[in-house]
């Protein structure tokens, strides 16, 4: 059976899944070099290139196609309504819905999409006649595009796909969801979160502190430096997740979160989000479970419900998970 492989390759860790039709076979993260990601951007593509390499021949990964989930600063996600054209039409309008995000020509660009559905009239008569496409869309720059090809292919990878993170989710929710929900992913260098309604995307909140916030608390502490505090804080030594200064980053995140909800009800008044799903990195730490759970006004829930099972090794490779189902 065919096996294809996602990657996740964050500010913090490298993520790999392979996976065939019947579901997830192995799942890999990996601490990456410091400094090869900075700001969400690789520093050297060709060193990375080899630590992939390594990686997945240390941890014996064998898989025929790839999948890689683009970072957010790197493609431009939307969700968007058009009126009902061809794809060669969509292919000619696509570049216009960017324009407000796209500073240089726009023929530098790729562009995709998909049809999550269509929006029917509303004019009597003929409500049930579709007028418009319900589309996700996407753009990112060719130039971004080839050098992660290059990277892969220097790592001996034939990349099949790259996708941007909203998209690898939406591949991870069970068509039988019909609710709103949001996954919150809490990761080294921010907590974004997701906001879908089933499986349709609907917006993502940034709340520009993650992890490394505690990192650097934590190295403070106890008197290390950030990269070595990183372990510290994933195994709790000490039990340095507790830490008076930690528990005040949680309480701050809770009510950013909290301010994210209340503006999704205002934008979304027929909407109710039912629950917040917790992933990435920081999804393991109970300390901040506990605070969001006294803090939010909707309960808060692991990744279960989406995948099956959760465990702390998927919560946080779950967009490679995504990236391989494309």
């Amino acid at each position: 059976m065919a096996k294809t492989a996602g990657f996740e390759i964050g500010s913090h860790a490298l993520h790999i899944a392979v996976c065939t039709k019947k579901g997830v076979k192995k799942v890999v993260s990996e601490t990456l070099p410091e400094g090869a990601v900075r700001e969400g951007r690789i520093v050297s593509y060709e060193a990375l290139a080899d630590f992939i390499k390594k990686t997945c021949r240390k941890k014996k990964l064998h898989f025929d196609t790839a999948g890689v989930v683009l970072p957010t600063g790197l493609v431009f996600s939307r969700r968007i309504q058009s009126p009902l054209m061809t794809a060669e039409q969509l292919k000619v309008n696509l570049p216009y819905e960017f324009r407000d995000f796209i500073t240089t020509e726009k023929d530098a660009y790729f562009y995709d999409y998909a049809v999550l559905g269509t929006v029917n009239s509303t004019e009597e008569g003929h409500e049930n006649e579709p007028v418009e496409l319900d589309l996700m869309a996407a753009a990112c720059l060719k130039s971004t595009v080839a050098d992660y090809k290059d990277m892969f292919r220097r790592a001996g990878i034939k990349l099949a796909v790259a996708i941007p993170i909203e998209m690898a989710f939406t591949n991870l929710i069970p068509k039988d969801i019909d609710h709103a929900h949001c996954l919150m992913d809490i990761g080294h260098g921010a907590v974004r979160l997701y906001m879908y309604h089933g499986r349709k995307y609907e917006s993502t909140h940034i709340i520009e502190y993650g992890m490394s916030s505690l990192d650097d608390i934590i190295a403070d502490a106890m008197h290390v430096d950030p990269f070595v505090a990183a372990s510290y804080r994933e195994a709790n030594h000490e039990g340095c997740q507790e830490l008076d200064a930690c528990r005040e980053i949680y309480s701050n995140l809770a009510n950013e979160v909290q301010r994210a909800v209340y503006f999704f009800r205002y934008n979304n008044p027929d909407v109710e989000l039912e629950h917040i799903h917790l992933l990435g990195g920081g999804a393991e730490i109970m300390a901040l479970r506990d605070v969001l759970s006294e803090t939010l006004s909707i309960p808060v829930l692991d990744c279960s419900e989406i995948i099956g099972s959760a465990s702390e090794e998927l919560e946080a490779a779950l967009g490679a998970v995504g990236a391989a189902k494309q």
